[in-house]
Formats: structure tokens, C-alpha cells, sequence
């Protein structure tokens, strides 16, 4: 006989803080069943991870009802699904990043066992026994060199481990994984899905994906989300391209590589140049005798595994890292006209969208708003945005979302931007980091939680970019991700940038 862990019935739910009640979940209707693992899936903004955060007790219905069954018999109070559940979603990791908490590695799984964000106690009699745990837990996820590590020190896709060993440490009734593997490198992903098979003995597992080969065959249920409703099969017309329940990889349309602008007659400076750049974080070596430049026409990807620096370098590209004293970086932008030295400049010309970027964006502005501040590259409104900058803003609005009418473009536009998923928001950081015709975009794993279709979408979109002039660095766990523009790669390795094409 099957026996339930938490029971929904025609349950609908508005997100708290919004005047205008728009309700995100519909109606719904649904049993999960211990040992009966489940994906969820559906496009960006469609609900999943409303959904989850329900089934963890954070969110609360405005209709029906959840019930979460625990030894103690049937219980409707959250603190229940507090007890049984543990999740992690791209928005705990932003949490983490945003507080920029003192934490080593070892202290990220620690807090696992009181599921608090932050170690409160040392554990008392149990202390040694948790240490012991948390250790074995990290050399299971091959994460042992993590745990002395600072989260300052730390790549995403290094956090992302810890946070999904500190879910694993509790061995909950309900494990709840939004986009688990996203950040973590191909060895990593395997290493993960290892341990997680053996976890699923125990605990039963709800999960999103938007990739194939994220879904375990073990995960055998589906259920699927649109506009906020739940259905037990693909409803109509999917919003993105499926089969057996999971995504179809969606390439872009052209299928030749695209070339960027050919430079004027005579010698043309490095649009990057860089000579013996080494960075430090936190005391740590992280960058280490880089020597690499970037010229007109063409656009790199950057490979390599969790923490080998990639995300540093395209800070420090950004504006956002600082060389050591010996080394040299020049940038020449030419639509910024040339040679730039100050930090305005840089941003103005270099724009950078990465899972901290959106991270560390604090403000609750609309989403038209924090497109704007694309223009001054800043974090936050300081300014009056005139009506010609409003307007580009918009029409790049338009352009991430063509799924939309120019009607539902303005209406996303006007809602805060803590209220949209997270594939909608990496759509919104894009549209902001083009407003005001930069030189170089860098992308950093980009593609993290967006759906088949707003993958294709975008992808097409920067090859389209790239033909009109604008220039690319790209770093990505999936090769299939990279645009079909790129002509250069390096790898990196410890800190070492080695041009393999």
C-alpha cells in the first residue's frame, strides 16, 4: 500500500508582497508518494519552483489546502514541512552569495543538520559525529579540498556542491532539487547523481530540469507545470519541444559560424590584453601568470571545472577583480573610443551576466527598471531615465521575451523582479547588460535555468549580436550551449589559461 508524504488539494497561491494577488499556482491536485521519485517540469515562470518552495513550507495557499504526513499523523502547519523536507534551488545559493556570510566549506554542510543558514551551536554530544559526517559526505562529492575554503574563495558551481551535500547530510523524507546540477562541471554532475542514487533508497525526490541527462532513470513519475497548473501529461502544444518528459536540446537556426567585424587596414590593438595577470582572493592565488589577449572578429569560449578561476577571469575582465601589481591588462574598446583606463569606461563598454552578478543584485526594482540601469552599469536607479533609453529598454525586453506580446513584455516589465523565476530573470540581465551598445559581452554559464526553447532563443539571439559587432567570452559546463560564433577557445586549469583553438 502506498504511503503519502504530502497531500495538495485544489490549492491555489499568490505570491506574498504583490497587490495585485495574481495568483502563480492554480488549482492544484496532488499526492507524493515515499519512494515514488518525480520530475517536475515545465518552461521559465511556469511555477515549478513556486511549487517546491510550497511542498518545503515556505510559501502558504490563499486557497485548498497541503498537508504534510508525518509519524505524528497528518499535519497542516509548515513547521512540518520544515522538518521533513530539504531543498536546493538557484535562489538559496543567491541567498548565500548576497549575505556574503563568514563560512568555510565545512561549515556550509555543518549547518545542514539544523537546517539553519548559519551554525548556531557546536553540536554538543553529537559535534564529532556531525564533523565526522559532513567530512564523509565531502569526500563522497570529491569536495575534501573544499572544506577549509572561505566563500569568498568559492566558484558556483563549488557552492552548489556544498549546498547539495548540505541537503544530502539530512537525509530528509523530501528532497526537493530546482535545477540541482546547473554550475557543476561534467565531473561533478556524475559524481552527483552517484550519491544521489544512493540517497533515493531513503528519501523520495522532486526535482526540476530543463536538460536531458539530468533526470535519473530512477526518477520515473512526471508531472508538468503551465501557467501555473499541474497535469499529469504534457498539456497541448509544450511550450518547449519534449520527449519522454524531458527537453530536446534546441540549436540555433543558422548553422555556419558567424564572423565578427574585420578590423581597418593596418594594425589594430587587442580589444584584451593581458601579461602575467595573476589575481588574488582572499590571500588565495586564483588567477596565476595569465597571458592571453582577444582580437576584433573573434569570440572564445572558456572551458574548464569547477573553481579552475574562469569566473574570476571574466571579473576581472569586468572591472570587478584587480590585478596584482606586476601584471598588465589593457583594454581597447572601439566604441568607446579606444584605449580606457577608468572604471566607467570599462563598464560602460564591458558587461558581464553571471549567476553572481544576479545574485548580488539586492535592489527590488520592476524588471523595466533594473534593465535601465544597464546604461550606467550600476546596481541600483540614480538617475532619471529618459524616455529614448526607456524605450531601447523595452525593445531589448522585447527581444529576450518573443514568446510575449509587446502588452505582456510591458506587463513583466512593471512586476518586481524578486517575483520572476530565475530563467526569466538570467533573460533580464541579458537585455540589461546590451542596453547601451557595449563591446564585449561576457557570459558566464548563461544558460543556467532557462528552458529548451529560451535556450535556442537566446543563443540565436547572440549569434545575431556577434554578426552586428559585438563581442563574445563565453564559459560554459555544456558545449552544446555555445553560440554558434565562437572561433576561439582556452581552457583553464589551476588558475592557468592555456588557447587550445
Amino acid at each position: 500500500m502506498s504511503e503519502p508524504l504530502v497531500t495538495i488539494e485544489n490549492l491555489s497561491l499568490f505570491l506574498p508582497g504583490e497587490a495585485s494577488r495574481r495568483f502563480v499556482l492554480h488549482h492544484i491536485d496532488w499526492q507524493i508518494e515515499r519512494g515514488r521519485h518525480c520530475a517536475l517540469l515545465g518552461a521559465n515562470g511556469s511555477g515549478k519552483s513556486t511549487l517546491l518552495r510550497l511542498l518545503r513550507g515556505e510559501l502558504w495557499p490563499a486557497e485548498g489546502h497541503i498537508w504534510w504526513h508525518t509519524p505524528d499523523g497528518r499535519e497542516e502547519s509548515p513547521l512540518a514541512g520544515r522538518s521533513m523536507t530539504a531543498l536546493v534551488s538557484p535562489a538559496q545559493q543567491e541567498n548565500y552569495q548576497r549575505q556574503a556570510w563568514d563560512l568555510t566549506g565545512l561549515d556550509i554542510l555543518l549547518t545542514g543538520f539544523e537546517d539553519t543558514p548559519l551554525v548556531y551551536s557546536d553540536g554538543g554530544s553529537q559535534a564529532q559525529a556531525r564533523k565526522d559526517a559532513a567530512v564523509h559526505m565531502a569526500a563522497r562529492l570529491e569536495a575534501e579540498g573544499l572544506l577549509d575554503r572561505t566563500m569568498p574563495t568559492l566558484s558556483q558551481g563549488q557552492l552548489r556542491l556544498l549546498l547539495l551535500g548540505r541537503a544530502l547530510l539530512r537525509a530528509p523524507s523530501l528532497l526537493l532539487l530546482d535545477e540541482c546540477a546547473d554550475g557543476l562541471d561534467a565531473r561533478h554532475r556524475q559524481i552527483f547523481f552517484d550519491v544521489l542514487e544512493e540517497c533515493a533508497l531513503r528519501s523520495t525526490i522532486v526535482m526540476t530540469a530543463h536538460r536531458p541527462g539530468q533526470i535519473p532513470d530512477w526518477c520515473a513519475e512526471r508531472r508538468y507545470i503551465r501557467r501555473g497548473r499541474l497535469h499529469t501529461a504534457p498539456p497541448g502544444q509544450p511550450e518547449a519541444a519534449t520527449a519522454n518528459g524531458v527537453e530536446n536540446p534546441v540549436v540555433a537556426a543558422t548553422g555556419q559560424k558567424l564572423q565578427g567585424p574585420a578590423g581597418k587596414d593596418g594594425p589594430v590593438p587587442p580589444l584584451l590584453d593581458l601579461e602575467n595577470v595573476t589575481v588574488f582572493i582572499d590571500r588565495q592565488e586564483v588567477l596565476r601568470h595569465i597571458d592571453w589577449s582577444m582580437h576584433q572578429g573573434e569570440h572564445w569560449r572558456i572551458s574548464g571545472a569547477n573553481g579552475s578561476g574562469k569566473s574570476t577571469l571574466l571579473r576581472l575582465l569586468a572591472g570587478d577583480e584587480f590585478a596584482a601589481a606586476d601584471g598588465r591588462l589593457e583594454r581597447w574598446l572601439p566604441r568607446q573610443g579606444g584605449a580606457v583606463h577608468t572604471l566607467a569606461e570599462v563598464r560602460k563598454g564591458i558587461r558581464l551576466v553571471s549567476d553572481l552578478s544576479q545574485a548580488l543584485y539586492g535592489y527590488s526594482l520592476t524588471a523595466h527598471d533594473m534593465v535601465c540601469t544597464g546604461f550606467d552599469n550600476s546596481i541600483g536607479v540614480y538617475r532619471k531615465f529618459s524616455a529614448a533609453e526607456k524605450a531601447e529598454a523595452l525593445r531589448r525586453m522585447e527581444e529576450m521575451f518573443p514568446e510575449e506580446s509587446p502588452q505582456g513584455v510591458a506587463d513583466i516589465g512593471q512586476l518586481s523582479i524578486r517575483r520572476l523565476s530565475t530563467g526569466q530573470l538570467r533573460r533580464l540581465f541579458l537585455a540589461r547588460a546590451l542596453v547601451g551598445e557595449p563591446d564585449i559581452l561576457l557570459l558566464d554559464e548563461p544558460c543556467s535555468g532557462l528552458d529548451a526553447a529560451s535556450r535556442a532563443r537566446y543563443l540565436g539571439l547572440l549569434d545575431l549580436l556577434a554578426a552586428r559587432g559585438l563581442h563574445i567570452v563565453f564559459v560554459s559546463h555544456h558545449g552544446e550551449d555555445a553560440p554558434l560564433c565562437i572561433n576561439r577557445e582556452a581552457h583553464m586549469e589551476d588558475g592557468q589559461l592555456r588557447v587550445v583553438m
